[in-house]
């Protein structure tokens, strides 16, 4: 008898960063933005994104340290109450960076490379019939961000998009079903039978773009049937 052990090609190498967003003030806001990386597995699902996420970093050229973490902080006040009014814009809290600027003059003179404070924050700009890909739903987050009245020395600019899903952890039934049928695909395609070992159903769900308008969700498994022959 010899034992012969078949490791599946679906197993991910290398599995990509999962980048979340949460939000503080609804916890029931969850979003995953797709990432760029190939997908090395063959059970997945496709579906469209639900946001396309555009990250705004605001900061301030004051050289009054103080003042420039005031300004920065008011701007993003500002994006978050506009927001609000505004139902086709979400928002999420992203990294905020203060640093104390100094010179051989002291805190509040002199010329430096990199602002006292910066922010960033993210709006989340959902999918409409009229607003269905990545293109048309940047516009719109550009178009409330120029029509935005920052004060002083307070500017912004705006980051690379992505596509994102709202909770990607409710489709992982309809993932695990799609591995069970790749399994059964896999055991007929070599006319075998044997104990399977399936691992990595544990890590979260991935998102990746495919175009425009749809990602895709995956887990990053590993698979492997033991046969006696």
């Amino acid at each position: 008898m010899k034992k012969f052990l078949i490791i599946s090609a679906f197993a991910v190498a290398v599995c990509p960063v999962l980048a979340g967003l949460s939000s503080g003030s609804d916890s029931s806001l969850f979003v995953v933005l797709a990432v760029p990386e190939p997908r090395t597995i063959a059970a997945h699902l496709v579906m469209p994104a639900d946001f396309v996420t555009v990250p705004v970093r605001v900061s301030s050229d004051q050289k009054d340290t103080a003042l420039a973490y005031e300004e920065s902080r008011q701007a993003v006040d500002l994006i978050v109450q506009k927001a609000k009014a505004n139902d086709q814009i979400r928002v999420m809290p992203g990294v905020v960076s203060l640093s104390q600027r100094e010179s051989g003059y002291g805190f509040s003179s002199g010329s430096w490379s990199q602002p006292a404070a910066s922010a960033e924050i993210y709006l989340l700009v959902p999918f409409t019939d009229k607003r269905n890909n990545i293109f048309d739903a940047g516009a719109e987050a550009a178009r409330f961000v120029e029509a935005l009245d920052f004060q002083g020395k307070t500017h912004f600019e705006l980051g690379h998009l992505q596509l994102a899903v709202e909770n990607p952890e409710q489709y992982r039934p309809k993932l695990l079903g799609l591995i069970a049928d790749e399994i059964t695909k896999t055991r007929n395609a070599l006319a075998m039978q044997g104990n399977v070992r399936v691992e990595g159903l544990e890590k979260p769900v991935m998102v990746r773009q495919v175009d425009d308008r749809n990602v895709e969700l995956y887990l990053g498994y590993s698979l492997s049937i033991t046969s006696d022959k």
